[in-house]
């Protein structure tokens, strides 16, 4: 009868354990691009999910960016004084390779940018022709900062199935060169480019009753201690 208490509290016990741990983990997978100068598209690699496209509660794919240094540059070319607000730095977007992504990192008209920021009065054109003149009073830089940013989108539940099976899939970036000159017109813009760096992550959510694969081992391994020592105990007698 005591061994039989005995066995029923370890095989409680352990079931408590694998029940505590059931929930499963998000899967992380993050690919780095970089340091490289724009522009250039970098090519990211993912392992498609090997579960169940019903284990999946989201599908999260998240595009990271860092600007560092470079030179953005404005030369007034008009006839008055222009008031200008520059922007300078890295823009970035997604390209699928395989699996449907959110349209919230696909769409290069709205961009991920790393930019730095100036606001300069320029004078009036110092006749020095068109283009960038990198002197006088109707000339201005802006010298890029270390700027990272951020923009992550979910994947539609009908295109949960594009990322389950065997295999891997591609996701492609376009990584260019941002300068934004706004607040007057008639402005010469310039660069050198800044150094661009990053990744891209995807992350599997997965619904809470599938185990997670050390919960199957904490379960293996506590019921296999049952039967060891039940074993032993045989033997002794």
């Amino acid at each position: 009868m005591a061994s039989a208490t005995k066995i029923l509290a370890v095989v409680a016990a352990v079931l408590l354990l694998f029940t505590a741990g059931a929930a499963q983990a998000d899967i992380i997978q993050t690919q780095n691009f970089g340091p490289q100068v724009p522009n250039f598209f970098p090519v990211t690699t993912f392992n498609k999910y090997t579960g169940s496209v019903g284990d999946i509660t989201g599908i999260i794919v998240e595009l990271s960016l860092t600007s560092v240094g470079g030179l953005g540059q404005v030369d007034n070319e008009s006839a008055a004084v222009a008031n200008v607000h520059v922007e300078f730095g890295t823009s970035g977007f997604l390209i699928s390779g395989g699996p449907t992504l959110p349209t919230a990192l696909t769409n290069p008209a709205v961009p991920v940018i790393t930019v730095t920021t100036g606001d300069f009065v320029l004078q009036p054109d110092d006749g020095d022709g068109p283009g960038v003149d990198a002197s006088g009073t109707d000339y201005a830089q802006l010298v890029g900062g270390n700027v990272t940013n951020a923009l992550s989108g979910s994947v539609l539940a009908a295109n949960y199935s594009e990322y389950v099976g065997a295999g891997t899939f591609n996701i492609n970036g376009v990584i260019n060169t941002y300068l934004s000159v706004t607040g007057a017109s008639g402005i010469s813009q310039g660069s050198t480019p800044p150094t661009a760096s990053g990744f891209v992550k995807v992350t599997y959510q997965l619904s809470a009753g599938v185990p997670e694969p050390a919960s199957l081992l904490l379960l293996a391994s506590g019921l296999g201690g049952v039967g060891f020592w039940r074993y032993r105990r045989r033997r002794r007698a």
